[in-house]
């Protein structure tokens, strides 16, 4: 079986028939990774209540377990601007109004971090090589990749690279709308709550980006190809700042449409 998508975009056909791959990584309480932001890990309990278990293994008719994670903290995810604003816009409502479209154009590009002092920082010239490419097919998302794929970790407390401001500000600039990547967070783990790349990339609260969301903590495996594809954005049906996602990558080739 062989799927094949086509896209419209920005005078381009985008066209893609590739096999698919998985950007996300699970919330998994089995063991306990990725995690940041100083949480423990996702946990799994059986639910017992008045003699009762929710476990097969230990006795129970079914499992029937409490999960207790947060979206942020324990896996992939994509937040809307609620997650610096105080505005109640659920990313749930942005994939049911189709604000968050299930097929992206999207950009993929390897974006790995240069040492800025203490820190390290993807700065605004990672994309200086793809520019001609952005400007032509303006593709509403753009994945980076920043690292390895090594994300299976705890990130709490080992300043985790981030953005530079200006990478973020020209995603706007290019008319980006949704932005993924592979690290805890776009900002510097601890930086006082400027969140300098969150603001950029949302927006002021007078005047937001209100279709903009940003996906983080990704895993974008060795051997995924630079350049454009076709993203599926699958977001878990919560209603809530963020939730857990699964962004889903094609590979795709691009050609203009005559007129």
């Amino acid at each position: 079986m062989t799927l094949r998508i086509e896209l419209d975009h920005h005078q381009h056909l985008w066209s893609a028939a590739g096999p698919p791959v998985d950007l996300s990584v699970p919330v998994n309480p089995i063991n306990g990774l990725p995690r940041a932001w100083y949480k423990g890990p996702a946990t799994a309990e059986p639910v017992r209540s008045d003699g009762w278990i929710g476990s097969v293994a230990e006795g129970g008719a079914v499992n029937f377990r409490d999960i207790t994670f947060n979206p942020h903290a324990h896996g992939t995810h994509t937040e809307t601007r609620e997650h610096i604003h105080d505005a109640f816009q659920p990313i749930d409502a942005r994939a049911r109004s189709g604000t968050l479209p299930f097929i992206l154009p999207a950009f993929l590009i390897h974006s790995f971090p240069e040492s800025q002092g203490e820190d390290w920082v993807v700065p605004m010239d990672t994309l200086k090589a793809h520019e001609p490419a952005l400007k032509t097919l303006r593709p509403l998302a753009v994945v980076l990749r920043c690292t390895t794929g090594d994300v299976l970790r705890n990130w709490s407390d080992t300043n985790p690279p981030y953005l530079q401001e200006a990478l973020a500000e020209y995603l706007c600039h290019l008319g980006v709308e949704h932005l993924l990547l592979d690290l805890p967070s776009v900002d510097k783990e601890i930086d006082g709550g400027a969140l300098r790349a969150h603001n950029a990339f949302f927006g002021p609260a007078a005047g937001p980006r209100v279709n903009a969301t940003i996906s983080e903590l990704l895993c974008v495996p060795e051997g995924v190809q630079e350049g454009p594809g076709l993203l599926a954005m699958q977001v878990a049906p919560f209603v809530n700042d963020a939730a857990p996602s699964r962004p889903v990558w094609f590979a795709a080739e691009t050609r203009a449409i005559a007129h």
